[in-house]
């Protein structure tokens, strides 16, 4: 801060405030930490991890127009401008035009990133991320975008039990609270207990299993991405192999309920592709700025947004109360999985520094 701020805060301050001296001291002695810029330089404070924030949420926007849009192809709402297309067709052409926007990213590469010794993980990878992708699709086709985001961000929670059992990594005291917490959000939102018929109380019921079978699936593909990274994959192979599996793979269940698509399905379906690709480089780039603890709590965005869309696109108002209770609950759980974040990093940072 300069030699000139530091006298006036030590001289200039307590007389302008008129406190006690008790008070006084305080004040100087916060004034002097700042001063010294152990706060304003610590890492919390980089221009990186703001601007990783940024990407993040851009990211989260690209998702949330993502699900609006597969919304009303997918039929899910009660005014249709055109034919719905089935999951599977949407899915498929989504891949092609995604892998057609990431194609000079992926070239760039080069054929050497393609090398591995362990091309059936990646194929059940990839596998498992387009399970992922149609059982969300379905959800998106059969509830409220907003519902089904909350019940989905309970992925992190099947992340860590799955780590505890393929990964072997230790579940803390902190992490079984917030496994408890996601499960309790989950059922609040849901309400299995109640029927259907029951217009008194909002319930979901069964139809919670898609969303929650989807975060399974994507759980997976993190589980086998952080395999394949711990036995020596590159980062560029990660990715290349995501790309270029993803539209074989799909293709797959589109076979048995073959649509074409026509007229204003196309600029629809394109514009998938393209979120699709900016929702992929700018993930990536958020995790090259930033740190994941960090960037957990700020992709909850992405159920505002996703709700944003739901609320414009076809008047789906989460009124609710059981589903906002519910998926605070479900955030909470996320936020104590990020337990190196904010001022615990900056404390410790400060004390060892």
């Amino acid at each position: 801060m300069g030699y000139w701020y530091k006298t006036y805060l030590n001289a200039a301050l307590p007389n302008f405030l008129c406190l006690k001296t008790a008070h006084c001291s305080t004040i100087i002695a916060m004034a002097k930490i700042i001063s010294n810029a152990k706060i304003l330089n610590s890492p919390f404070w980089r221009s990186s991890l703001w601007e990783g924030a940024f990407w993040k949420i851009v990211s989260c926007a690209c998702f949330a127009g993502i699900n609006g849009v597969v919304r009303y192809l997918s039929g899910g709402t009660s005014t249709h401008a055109i034919e719905p297309l089935p999951v599977q067709t949407i899915m498929f052409f989504q891949n092609v035009f995604g892998l057609l926007f990431m194609l000079p990213w992926a070239l760039k590469a080069g054929l050497n990133s393609l090398y591995t010794k362990r091309p059936f993980l990646h194929f059940i990878r990839v596998a498992a991320s387009v399970a992922g992708i149609y059982l969300w699709y379905l959800t998106l086709q059969k509830m409220p975008i907003a519902e089904g985001v909350a019940l989905n961000f309970t992925g992190p929670i099947f992340t860590v039990i799955g780590a505890a059992f393929f990964l072997h990594e230790k579940i803390t005291a902190s992490r079984m609270a917030a496994i408890l917490f996601s499960v309790i959000g989950a059922f609040i939102i849901s309400r299995p207990d109640v029927p259907l018929e029951n217009e008194t109380i909002h319930s979901i019921g069964l139809l919670a299993l898609l969303p929650l079978s989807s975060a399974v699936a994507f759980t997976l593909n993190k589980l086998l991405t952080r395999k394949l990274a711990n036995l020596g994959e590159t980062p560029t192979a990660l990715a290349t192999y995501l790309l270029l599996l993803m539209v074989p793979i799909s293709f797959i269940p589109v076979l048995f309920a073959w649509v074409t698509p026509v007229g204003w399905h196309w600029p629809w379906l394109i514009l998938l592709g393209a979120l699709a690709a900016g929702a992929h480089l700018s993930f990536s780039k958020a995790y090259q700025l930033a740190e994941v603890s960090f960037l957990t709590p700020i992709g909850f965005s992405k159920f505002f947004l996703s709700a944003l869309v739901g609320f414009l696109a076809f008047s789906e108002l989460p009124t609710s109360l059981s589903l906002w209770i519910g998926t605070l609950i479900i955030f909470a759980s996320i936020v104590l999985l990020s337990h190196n974040i904010s001022l615990y990093s900056i404390a410790k940072r400060f004390k060892s520094s």
